[in-house]
């Protein structure tokens, strides 16, 4: 057994720089596929209602709920292992458990979807249970192989299947809203966009899957599945609140106000949250993969290289927001229609909390080196909380949705911010805490 343990005590390579390259790989090709979704926007919401739009907010709501549940989390930890025979192991474990709590999932939704949706005002996404199920077999296929791919460092293969996606996504939403398809036009071009590129990475990989599969063993998942467990512990409920709490604006829309202000809402987020789910993940990947590889012997670097990218962040974020904020509305009539003038209303009153999310989110990768999941639960425990009291308030009062959209800002605007300073103090202390050890065994020596 030790000598399995002796592949994780970490490796000294990268630095700044190699973030550096790594932002700039995914960056492009994630600028891209930006351009491409939002320049489909403005024909999508003329082919497509409000309500439409609403009905997609909830099934990719439920996707991305869901999306963490089907390997515990073990697939996060692929980049982690040393030598390739770990990780492999690791992999087919994570796709073991997606295969099977896919099928749970599609049992218990072929039985009650009309029930569940029900309970959300989405009585509509009923019909469509099948597609849920379609969603989260390619998206946790994706996930599994673009963390082999964050492992290899092929960051130019990531960027392009991102391309892919947003390319063939907007082309599928197209077509079938052009031959009148409604909501299952814009769910089926969804999935296309959370999975489609899952083909050229099983390609690009197939030589290592071949030279490693030999060592797959049932012991050596066993193994990893033990020394891991804090992913599936603490990891899986911070992951499944985390995305809760990201999606709970919508879910908590469509139980208050029903589904056009939930598309109104949907179509803000989505116009925001683009920067923020390509370019965000593309830089927590290689952020990842480079803290990953200095390990937590390196608390110092980490520190370094977590300010560098901090500061970035801050510099691509903050002038889009500043334009979305203070001609938000008159850019989405302009834009999407005059139909949509309230969503260009709700992403004014969105914009500042949205990029705080975007410079803190790939922070709390940190956590994963430093094998900080009870932390990240409790930020996550703690958030979900925040909303879940929000909701509550205007379920019990008659405010508008605008002041629900305003308070729901004003609460992650203090929470993201609470977060950047946490992850930081995170590692000054761990620093800390290692200088203070070399200090005293140079002592000891002296």
């Amino acid at each position: 057994m030790s000598a399995w343990r002796k592949p994780f005590q970490g490796r000294s390579a990268g630095a700044a720089s190699g973030v550096l390259r790594g932002m700039a790989t995914l960056a492009m090709g994630a600028g891209l596929a930006r351009l491409i979704s939002v320049a489909a926007i403005p024909l999508l919401t003329r082919l497509y209602r409000p309500e439409d739009y609403g009905v997609l907010s909830v099934f990719t709501s439920i996707v991305l709920m869901l999306v963490p549940l089907l390997t515990l989390r073990y697939a996060v930890a692929i980049p982690l292992p040393r030598h390739d025979g770990l990780a492999i192991n690791l992999m087919a474990l994570s796709a073991l458990l997606m295969i099977g709590m896919s099928g749970v999932a599609g049992l218990v939704l072929w039985a009650f979807a009309p029930a569940l949706l029900t309970f959300v005002s989405m009585a509509a996404l009923a019909p469509y249970w099948w597609v849920i199920v379609l969603g989260l077999v390619g998206s946790g296929s994706y996930e599994l192989l673009s963390m082999w791919a964050t492992r290899r460092r092929a960051y130019h293969l990531i960027a392009r299947t991102q391309l892919f996606q947003s390319v063939v996504g907007a082309l599928v939403k197209i077509a079938l809203g052009l031959l009148a398809f409604g909501p299952l036009g814009l769910l089926l071009g969804q999935v296309v966009a959370q999975s489609g590129g899952s083909g050229s990475l099983v390609a690009r990989f197939q030589a290592d899957f071949r030279r490693t599969v030999a060592l797959l063993s049932r012991r050596r998942m066993g193994f990893l599945a033990r020394y891991y467990r804090g992913f599936p512990v603490y990891r899986l409920p911070s992951q499944f609140l985390m995305v809760f709490s990201m999606q709970a604006p919508l879910l908590f829309t469509a139980a208050l106000f029903g589904a056009e202000t939930t598309g109104q809402l949907g179509l803000a987020l989505m116009a925001l949250a683009l920067p923020v789910n390509i370019l965000g993940q593309a830089i927590g990947k290689a952020y990842f993969a480079e803290v990953a590889q200095l390990s937590r012997r390196a608390p110092r670097q980490i520190l370094e290289i977590t300010s560098f990218v901090q500061k970035r962040l801050f510099a691509l974020g903050i002038p889009p927001a500043l334009v979305i904020l203070f001609w938000g509305p008159d850019l989405f009539r302009l834009l999407f229609g005059e139909v949509w003038l309230t969503a260009g209303t709700f992403a004014s009153i969105l914009a500042i909390s949205i990029v705080v999310q975007f410079t803190s989110a790939p922070l709390v990768q940190v956590l994963n080196v430093f094998d900080g999941q009870r932390l990240f639960l409790a930020i996550n425990v703690a958030r979900t909380i925040m909303l879940v009291a929000l909701f509550s308030i205007f379920r019990s009062a008659a405010f508008s949705a605008v002041h629900f959209v305003m308070a729901y800002s004003a609460l992650m605007t203090l929470f993201y911010l609470a977060i950047t300073w946490l992850v930081i103090r995170f590692l000054v202390v761990q620093s800390a805490r290692q200088g203070a050890a070399v200090a005293a065994q140079v002592a000891v020596k002296g």
